[in-house]
């Protein structure tokens, strides 16, 4: 059963896996675990049901059986949902909406992927218009009232799923679309479509563009590529081992370093902050290989002609993946590190 937000006993409040491990990373150490409860008020107190947190206490990704594990949230099966709770009513509907489509999977849009559940299935990222507060899912409906709307810190949840409306799953967090991208394998890339924006449809492997095709692109598109991690003092430099190929009538052919450079001072001031400045602590030690995604722009560097830069809108459109550098050798054959 999918579970998209759970209530955090510590916290007080529901809150979704990203907002989970932010609020995790924010405590000192030594950090201790949350309890967390069904989102559904009925749920808690008639039977106090629990939901398990998998993931979200982890700064370098988890391997199991060659398969990623992504922060997610899961059915505890010792104790019950209530009938009326939103995850079952949503499990419900899914179910006889599949019973009552008689044509076969491929016609009537479902999907199914090797290591990736349908439900945590990305269909269109719409990215942040400014940085606000914590991500947010929603479905996509064109009769749904409130379907274009942006949420709000203050209205978390205002468009997250909602069992029944719509298949379409829309998340304005970019990590979300990231973890969607890199459980899908190579031939699922090609066939798993993903909606950046206003923009068309595309199958995943032409939506996520690695840094060296920039100029080359066209139309709104996900970049990444591997990446060093230094820190300098308290701040870190993220440069791409991939070099950006610059096309006329700038310099035609040349081929420039792009960097990324990330102030501890702003980085903390965004909700997922202390996260990612671990995460990125984590990425400088020796035997660890990170990767980075982004949804922004390309431009000069401001000092160094021979240089390119990132520039992000917001934080919520910046994610880095840090593993080890045993597990990625492990995985050098897979769809994993087909893209890198």
């Amino acid at each position: 059963m999918h579970i998209a937000r759970a209530y955090c006993v510590q916290a007080g409040k529901v809150v979704d896996i990203y907002q989970a491990r932010a609020l995790f990373f924010e405590q000192e150490e030594p950090r201790r675990r949350f309890e967390f409860l069904c989102s559904y008020d009925t749920c808690r107190s008639a039977n106090a049901t629990r939901v398990t947190g998998v993931n979200y206490d982890k700064l370098v990704e988890d391997e199991r059986d060659r398969i990623l594990v992504k922060p997610h949230f899961r059915m505890n099966p010792e104790t019950p949902h209530s009938v009326g709770c939103e995850w079952v009513a949503r499990e419900r509907a899914e179910e006889a909406a599949d019973a009552r489509d008689r044509e076969p999977a491929q016609r009537r849009g479902m999907r199914s992927f090797r290591n990736l559940k349908s439900s945590d299935f990305v269909d269109v990222f719409l990215p942040a218009q400014l940085a606000r507060g914590p991500p947010c899912e929603s479905a996509e409906s064109s009769r749904t009232s409130g379907a274009g709307r942006e949420p709000t810190a203050a209205d978390p949840v205002s468009t997250r799923t909602r069992a029944g409306r719509s298949k379409l799953t829309r998340v304005d967090f970019l990590e979300t679309v990231v973890s969607a991208y890199e459980l899908l394998e190579a031939d699922e890339r090609r066939e798993a479509k993903l909606r950046i924006g206003r923009e068309a449809s595309l199958p995943y492997n032409r939506a996520f563009c690695r840094v060296e095709r920039y100029f080359l692109a066209r139309g709104a598109r996900i970049f990444h590529g591997g990446v060093r991690v230094q820190a300098h003092g308290p701040n870190f430099s993220v440069r791409f081992f991939d070099r950006v190929i610059v096309p006329a009538p700038m310099r035609p052919g040349e081929a420039r370093e792009l960097v990324l450079y990330l102030k501890r001072e702003a980085l903390l001031q965004h909700w997922n902050g202390r996260f990612l400045t671990l995460q990125l602590a984590e990425a400088t030690k020796p035997g660890h290989y990170a990767h980075c995604y982004f949804f922004g722009r390309v431009v000069d560097h401001p000092t160094l002609a021979e240089r390119l830069a990132v520039e992000v809108r917001s934080l919520e459109h910046l994610a880095f993946t840090v593993r080890r550098r045993a597990i990625a050798s492990k995985r050098a054959t897979t769809s994993e590190l087909i893209s890198y």
